[in-house]
């Protein structure tokens, strides 16, 4: 029996039995807001995606290790070859990037489960994901212009480097609640610690508005500095505070909604639920 040899110079023989690009899909973004460096987009606009490997279907296996982000980047730019810098991925692309990973490892159906909202039944069916990546984000959200007097403020969405620290920070709020709702505390150190959490969710909240300012312009200047766009948001008056708040509030509606419609066995009757999934559970659920 012939022996080969691992030569670095020359191809790899077992090459066209590795991953190869399963389907390509075109980000909802456009490729907009991605930073240099962080996406080659091809000409086209579509982007290949490979199926998982083994060490990326573990990852997605283990809810401690997606706590941080670093698990979701890793198989992201595993399976998306043209993403560089995953971190840097425009929130509004992450669910699409996510469904077409799931797609092109385990195929675009997937079983789905929800109680009937008429006659509370537990029912279990079949989705066709690919529904999900025909949705569109309507961008114009983001393009218009927000005015604050003299002033113009333009939006643009999280990345998913800012999206994990207020989701990691909101998580952390949550855990300094319980612990400050116990019973063993006095009132007095009960009543500082609630003010010290209020503060961090201000802050957290301001941050989250600055992280969201692309740049403003003011005459002739345009300015796209963070650490004065920062500065800018944290001490502004609180006219332009809560413009710049209930506009993003509104951007939420540029993302439509994820729905599933089905028939209730029992009842009959036709019924919509939202389509909801963390990433342990939404890869794990095709093993």
């Amino acid at each position: 029996m012939a022996v080969t040899q691992s030569n670095p110079l020359s191809p790899n023989p077992l090459a066209k039995y590795m991953r190869s690009p399963v389907i390509y899909i075109k980000l909802p973004s456009g490729g907009n807001y991605w930073p240099t460096g962080s996406l080659e987009m091809p000409i086209n606009g579509e982007l290949p995606v490979l199926s998982m490997n083994s060490t990326d279907e573990l990852i997605f296996k283990s809810p401690d290790a997606l706590m941080n982000g670093q698990a979701v980047i890793d198989v992201i730019e595993s399976c998306f070859p043209n993403i560089k810098n995953a971190w840097e991925m425009p929130i509004i692309d992450l669910d699409h990037c996510l469904i077409a990973i799931r797609i092109a490892s385990y195929g675009e159906n997937m079983e789905y489960s929800s109680r009937c909202t008429g006659c509370n039944e537990f029912n279990e069916y079949e989705i066709d994901l690919r529904r999900f990546l025909d949705l569109s984000v309507n961008l114009e959200w983001f393009d218009e212009l927000v005015k604050l007097d003299d002033l113009s403020v333009k939006l643009k969405p999280q990345n998913y480097k800012q999206f994990t620290d207020a989701s990691l920070e909101a998580f952390e709020q949550q855990r300094l609640v319980m612990v400050a709702t116990n019973d063993d505390l006095d009132s007095h150190v009960k009543m500082e610690k609630f003010n010290a959490i209020f503060r961090r969710i201000s802050s957290m909240t301001t941050k989250n508005i600055a992280d969201s300012v692309e740049y403003i312009t003011t005459g002739s200047e345009t300015i796209t500095d963070r650490k004065i766009i920062t500065d800018f948001i944290f001490n502004a008056n609180l006219k332009y505070f809560n413009e710049l708040k209930k506009r993003l509030e509104l951007t939420s509606d540029a993302v439509p909604k994820k729905e599933v419609t089905t028939t209730c066995p029992s009842c009959n009757i036709n019924y919509s639920v939202p389509f909801t999934f963390d990433q342990a559970n939404f890869f794990a659920s095709a093993s």
